[in-house]
């Protein structure tokens, strides 16, 4: 069984040691490796001095499962339209609770409520236009919460299009969901959507402030979700045995008795096992940046099946790019899948900052055939163009220096930008949050790519058949040689399709994609320890010229953002 770690590390180390990738079967176990948090320099020695803390994997009982089936019955409901009715005995927690749904029964059903009553006990309604419409909502004497006490539900007036009783806070309500998934919804969008929903014309400034209302929240959840991280960890590799989950902690925070996150590592047990079965040894490696309020990097190692549709390997979140991350994740996956120095694999990446150094450090061995006399050949047409290509490593970007191991005539990073592009709108969300949406749409692309290769009708893929195709109508225009005599020289060769590599075959394909992500338990079945809370890393300043607003006109309105 794979082994949860938990890292107290030192940022400016180079290399951190991980030989925690191991089986490991009788018990759990979280370690901590011990460092500081000085980030000035990344030449300092490693403090290896180690605590090991045992971690729970029981299982809920009966009445821990009681308790979740009531919460979920409990309001607010998720649903807006659970809200369109009402009867008589409903109860609600609260008074605001009930006045909270009430609004929220008025913007669904378009109906316009006047509110005659309102104190600690009661909340009285009744309809604006005359309808006989009322509702009295009371405290139950002696129990908890409050109920419906008088309905008289007759209420058969027009839309209400101006609907004052739907406050900004019942806006906020409606969009939370949506703005979560989507940071970027404008507020123009947001009002168009009410509009064709409820036919509610809501004024600009309301929606505004419902949208600044959602992020004010949305930035708690930000930092909510660190709390709750190694509760997360730990439902993956439960879930997903042989799991490589690792969470580094700074180490000067934790001596000062706090604990702060700086990066983590996570690499599922089916990934990798599809890898290891069919793949070719050819890995991108990329990073990106995360939209959200708490900054950061992610990066990503990708492969490509043999349809060169993206595989996603592994992926780890962290401060910064640096070489000393990058040096952290590829030290992990070189452990998780065991490549030794890096022989008989081929690297693709873009020259991120610190990335060629962690390379070098952990995958030395490379295959490199003699291009010279081509290149002399370049020059005597223009020597400024070799000199000016001389400037970056040509093993970094000629393909005489790949190894044909790989058989992948890619020469570009390009499929792991477009994984990079697929996780875009995760990358807005909090920690949680993105690494469930990237989880998810990984687990559904197993699935749909392992539906898709079942229809094939050949053996092989339909790309290597149509290049298989190609080149044979090339074949087919050679002429037969004649000696002159009465003789011709025929070569009988043997089929083809043998010399087409077994990578490229609808058996490869299907091992590839036979193994699955498991499901993960909701966060409600987490086993959720304040011992393990944790605080959000440090904002940290993006690379990159900062973004800076237009001078605008003296008789020009000023734009808030999000509008």
């Amino acid at each position: 069984m794979q082994v949860l770690n938990v890292y107290a590390v030192d940022e400016c180390e180079e290399s951190v040691c991980v030989p925690n990738i191991v089986n490991h079967i009788e018990a759990y176990i979280s370690q901590v490796l011990v460092g500081t948090d000085d980030s000035s320099s990344e030449d300092e020695d490693e403090d290896e001095d180690e605590d090991q803390a045992g971690s729970d994997g029981l299982a809920y009982d009966s009445e821990e499962l009681e308790q979740f089936e009531a919460q979920r019955n409990v309001h607010p409901r998720e649903n807006l339209n659970e809200y369109k009715e009402i009867y008589k005995g409903i109860s609600f927690k609260d008074i605001p609770e009930a006045r909270k749904s009430m609004n929220l029964y008025s913007l669904v059903n378009q109906k316009k409520l006047k509110l005659l009553k309102s104190d600690k006990i009661r909340v009285r309604y009744k309809c604006v236009v005359g309808y006989p419409f009322k509702c009295l909502i009371s405290i139950e004497k002696g129990n908890e919460g409050c109920r419906v006490k008088t309905l008289n539900p007759i209420h058969d007036c027009n839309p209400a299009f101006d609907n004052s009783r739907v406050e900004y806070n019942t806006i906020a309500y409606y969009f939370k969901k949506k703005l979560q998934d989507n940071p970027k919804y404008k507020v123009k969008a947001m009002r168009a959507d009410l509009k064709n929903s409820f036919q509610l014309n809501a004024s600009k400034s309301k929606v505004k402030r419902a949208k600044r209302m959602i992020f004010e929240k949305l930035e708690g959840s930000f930092t909510d979700d660190y709390n709750k991280l190694e509760a997360y960890a730990n439902a993956l590799r439960d879930s997903n045995l042989g799991s490589d989950v690792v969470i580094n902690l700074s180490k000067e925070v934790l001596l000062q008795g706090k604990r702060k996150f700086l990066r983590m590592y996570i690499y599922f047990h089916a990934l990798k096992m599809g890898y290891k079965e069919s793949l070719r040894p050819f890995i991108g490696v990329d990073g990106t940046f995360l939209k959200g309020k708490a900054k950061g990097q992610l990066l990503v190692a990708v492969r490509q099946d043999n349809m060169n549709h993206f595989y996603p390997l592994a992926w780890a979140v962290v401060d910064r790019e640096t070489k000393r991350s990058w040096t952290w994740f590829l030290e992990l996956l070189h452990n998780s899948l065991d490549l030794n120095m890096g022989n008989g694999v081929i690297f693709m990446l873009d020259m991120q900052k610190g990335l060629m150094e962690a390379i070098k450090t952990y995958f030395l061995k490379q295959n490199i055939e003699d291009f010279k006399d081509q290149l002399s050949k370049l020059g005597q047409l223009k020597e400024a163009t070799v000199t000016d290509l001389l400037k970056y490593p040509p093993q970094s970007w000629c393909r005489a220096y790949f190894d044909t191991v790989c058989k992948n005539q890619g020469v570009d990073n390009n499929f792991t930008e477009s994984f990079n592009s697929w996780i875009l709108e995760a990358r807005y969300k909090p920690i949680i949050k993105m690494l469930e949406d990237i989880r998810l749409k990984v687990m559904n692309q197993l699935r749909k790519h392992e539906d898709e290769v079942r229809t094939w009708k050949t053996k092989y893929s339909p790309q290597s058949m149509k290049l298989y195709t190609d080149y044979l109508k090339i074949a087919h225009s050679i002429e037969v040689d004649f000696n002159g005599d009465d003789g011709f020289e025929i070569v009988e060769g043997e089929d083809p399709l043998k010399e087409m590599h077994w990578w490229y075959s609808k058996e490869a394909f299907l091992l590839t994609y036979k193994h699955k992500l498991q499901l993960v338990p909701a966060e409600k079945f987490w086993k959720l320890d304040p011992s393990q809370a944790m605080e959000p890393p440090e904002l940290v300043k993006q690379a990159g010229r900062p973004k800076v607003k237009r001078d605008r006109q003296k008789d020009e309105a000023i734009k808030r953002q999000g509008e």
